[in-house]
């Protein structure tokens, strides 16, 4: 959306930059009335030092555990990203003109302003302005105990994924896990088996980057970073069924449309997390009824049609999406690539990623 369209979540006569102008006059009373509710913490992410002041205690909780495994200490860096957020029903502090909706089912709505500089966000119970050029994320949110599933699992995700992008880091839809260091990404669409890969060689002892996005990074030398986002995994009640040491840490869902449970993995297996990754080879998971997994060479082309689709509609509009098919295709067209046949034997999957990993590292 542009500035000045109108939508259901459209503040009349307020344009994008006058919301950030409001979003970061809120913070601020919220920061100098509420001491005693702030809360900072630093992270890394795709190597930048990021700082989050939150004001309000258990919003603080929910957005910080995402992002737990990356987090990092403060080394007087200046932040590449800072990220302001407060609860409105934690801190008593409103913004004339924003109110919840009482649907949480709705879906959000984008608002750029004629530079494209300042990029607003709203849904039903928050209300985000990133600074583009800046580097500023700041943030309303109405009241943290009715943030949907996905908003606790996966908190900022557009915003993050629009300022990775602005950095030469593309978003995709995809998993990936390492050893030592050395990754193997999962490409593929929902249901397709990069959740079931991904949390098989976590407790098989790999290193877990994400099993839905990662942000991927060229390097100089011509070889490819992947860098994890979030350390959350949603799982429909059946896919659950498959891995009992989740379920205990499981959170179902409470609308009608969040049929899976989130679990945040850092609350699991904390040590088996990892920030980041070089990727050696691309896995396409299908799932295929035989009795042992396998793995056979892919295409490019292949390759493109399993990861393009769910990947180029994760930016918040379409106009700033050009170039995001063209940097896949190159990625893809200089990795290996292989389709992994998942079969019935679950206990067999990493070895077959391993096997992947010990052809090209």
């Amino acid at each position: 959306m542009t500035e000045g369209t109108p939508g259901a979540f459209a503040r009349p006569g307020v344009s994008p930059t006058d919301d950030l102008a409001d979003l970061v006059d809120g913070f601020g009373r919220a920061w100098e009335s509420r001491p005693d509710e702030r809360r900072e913490r630093w992270f890394t992410f795709a190597d930048h030092p990021i700082r989050i002041r939150v004001v309000g205690a258990g919003l603080a909780d929910d957005i910080f555990r995402a992002f737990s495994h990356l987090q990092r200490e403060p080394d007087g860096s200046a932040p590449a990203l800072t990220v302001d957020l407060w609860d409105e029903g934690e801190t008593g502090v409103a913004v004339e003109g924003l109110a919840p909706s009482g649907d949480l089912n709705e879906h959000g709505e984008t608002y750029a302003s004629d530079d494209g500089f300042v990029v607003v966000t709203a849904r039903p119970q928050t209300r985000t302005a990133l600074h583009r050029v800046e580097s500023r994320l700041v943030g309303w949110i109405a009241d943290h105990g009715r943030l949907t599933q996905y908003e606790l699992g996966r908190p900022l995700h557009s915003e993050l994924m629009l300022w990775h992008k602005d950095r030469g880091v593309q978003a995709i839809h995809a998993g990936l896990v390492a050893r030592d260091g050395q990754g193997v990404l999962f490409g593929g669409p929902g249901g397709a088996g990069k959740s079931t890969t991904a949390l098989t060689c976590l407790k098989a002892g790999f290193e877990y980057m994400a099993d839905d996005y990662v942000a991927l990074e060229a390097r100089p030398d011509g070889a490819y970073d992947g860098h994890s986002l979030f350390c959350s995994t949603h799982l429909e009640p059946n896919h659950l069924l498959k891995f009992p040491y989740l379920r205990p840490h499981a959170i179902p869902g409470r609308l009608p449309r969040e049929d899976k449970s989130l679990v945040l993995l850092s609350e699991v297996l904390p040590d088996g997390l990892s920030r980041k990754a070089r990727i050696r080879a691309v896995a396409l998971p299908r799932v295929v009824d035989a009795p042992r997994p396998a793995v056979r060479p892919a295409t490019t082309i292949e390759a493109l049609l399993r990861l393009a689709p769910s990947s180029l509609i994760l930016l918040p509009y379409a106009g700033v999406a050009a170039g995001e098919f063209e940097k896949l295709s190159t990625f893809l067209e200089t990795i290996p690539k292989y389709w992994l046949e998942l079969g019935r034997s679950m206990d067999e999957i990493p070895e077959r990623i391993g096997e992947i990993l010990e052809r090209h590292t």
